[in-house]
This record gives structure tokens, sequence and C-alpha cells, in this order.
């Protein structure tokens, strides 16, 4: 692709509405906590979908696990930033160990641990 083909990238300046006051650190934090909550829905109707399919959809089951992996890892990252700003009321669900492994890892933790998951 030769440089006049290039499409220009675009700066905040370029679509940031001036007359509208930038975030406070407490509104960032609300607006990433509900990031990490919308994730967590998204995984767990991706989770409830899969529970749900047929032997011999694996392109279904591929699209949904797939949905599930980015509904996680928004999630992780929503709760690492909530988690450092003060204020915000912490994590929905906390570290990538939370976000990222199966409910069955969890249970086996929980009952070496000799308490509920």
């Amino acid at each position: 692709m030769s440089a006049d083909n290039m499409i220009p990238k675009r700066r905040a300046a370029d679509w940031k509405n001036p007359s509208v006051p930038a975030m406070t650190v407490e509104q960032l934090g609300v607006a990433l906590n509900d990031i990490a909550v919308m994730a967590k829905h998204i995984e767990r109707f991706t989770s409830l979908l899969m529970a749900n399919l047929v032997h011999g959809q694996d392109d279904e089951e591929t699209y949904l696990v797939a949905i599930e992996a980015m509904a996680q890892r928004i999630g992780w990252a929503s709760d690492m930033a909530c988690d450092r700003i003060d204020g915000t009321g912490g994590a929905v669900r906390g570290d990538a160990e939370r976000w990222m492994m199966p409910p069955s890892f969890h249970r086996y933790q929980a009952a070496a641990e000799g308490v509920a998951a």
C-alpha cells in the first residue's frame, strides 16, 4: 500500500466534543465497572448457549468459545483497572484466574480450602 492510499489516523482531537468535560476518576471507575459487569453477562450467556449445543455443532461452539474468551479478557482488564482506581467500588469478579478459569477449577480450589465455591 502506497502512502497515497493510506487512510489517515484519527486523533482524539478529530472526534472529541470540546464542550463535554473530561471524565472524573470516579466516572471512569463507574464506566469500567459497567464494562466488567456486561462482560460477565456475555460470558455467562455464552456458557449457557454452549451447554445447550448438541453433538456436531463444532462451528457454533467455536464461535461461542471465542465470544466467551473476549468477554473474559474485557472483564478482567476492566476489573484490573477498577482495582487501581480509588473510589470505584472495586472489581466485579477479580483477577485473571477468577475471570478465565472454568467453574470446576474454582470448585476444586474451594473444596481444597474447605469453603463453598
